[in-house]
């Protein structure tokens, strides 16, 4: 393993309750508001994916005035969002960072989120906690395309072979299996996965139910090393 590529909302930071928020409220302005269940599918989706979504089940025609009106509406509102709340780190990752940078290993940010959004989340973390971000608008096709990790692997410098994604969502994982880097998925505790996603990816990826408190850089080196045949999402400990 001889790169980070951190995927940012619900693997770096606890922001996806704002996207939550913002999906919610964007179908409702489409004139359904969406189940549980389907606000689950949009979990590391492009906004355009989103809002598709929403208007799909609203029964509104998906056009670019609906895209781009909708797509500002999700942008703004997360923004307003975290300038008001802040960001939360999720347990452990902040800790794992700091050894990976201690051993020159380099971390770089792999977001499907566009700049505009991500730059808050990013000046609240911290700027120096990554080598490198790449954004949804960074590259010519969001996640589950390959194109984010694809670029985060040329940041990086190494094959995608020797490179970790951390992925909280199933279109993250499907994006950086699609780019051929090493996986460890770990769905946000309280947003979990479709059930028929984990069948689908738990063969190729690494599947983790659990947040990294206390896991260390070790524990990430374990992981990437262990063969996909025998993990069977082991807990840390047992790494």
């Amino acid at each position: 393993m001889r790169a980070l590529l951190w995927d940012m909302d619900g693997s770096l930071i606890n922001s996806e309750p704002f996207w939550e928020i913002a999906t919610y409220e964007c179908s409702e302005r489409l004139g359904r508001r969406l189940t549980p269940e389907l606000r689950a599918t949009c979990v590391g989706n492009t906004l355009r994916d989103t809002v598709a979504i929403c208007a799909a089940h609203a029964g509104v025609p998906l056009d670019d005035d609906v895209v781009k009106q909708e797509s500002n509406f999700l942008e703004n509102r997360v923004i307003e969002l975290v300038r008001e709340n802040g960001v939360v780190w999720l347990p452990g990752v902040r800790d794992i960072i700091a050894e990976a940078h201690a051993e020159s290993i380099p971390v770089v940010l792999v977001t499907n989120t566009r700049r505009k959004v991500a730059t808050p989340c990013i000046e609240a973390m911290g700027e120096h906690m990554f080598t490198a971000t790449v954004c949804g608008d960074d590259v010519p096709h969001g996640k589950p395309a390959p194109d984010p990790y694809l670029r985060g692997v040329e940041i990086a410098g190494f094959r995608p072979q020797e490179c970790l994604a951390l992925e909280d969502s199933a279109t993250g994982t499907r994006s950086a299996l699609a780019a051929q880097c090493e996986v460890l998925w770990i769905p946000m505790e309280g947003a979990p996965p479709p059930a028929d996603a984990i069948t689908a990816l738990s063969p190729f990826a690494r599947h983790y139910e659990g947040t990294l408190e206390g896991w260390r850089l070790a524990d990430l080196r374990a992981a990437f090393a262990c063969d996909l045949k025998t993990w069977n999402n082991r807990p840390s400990e047992e790494l």
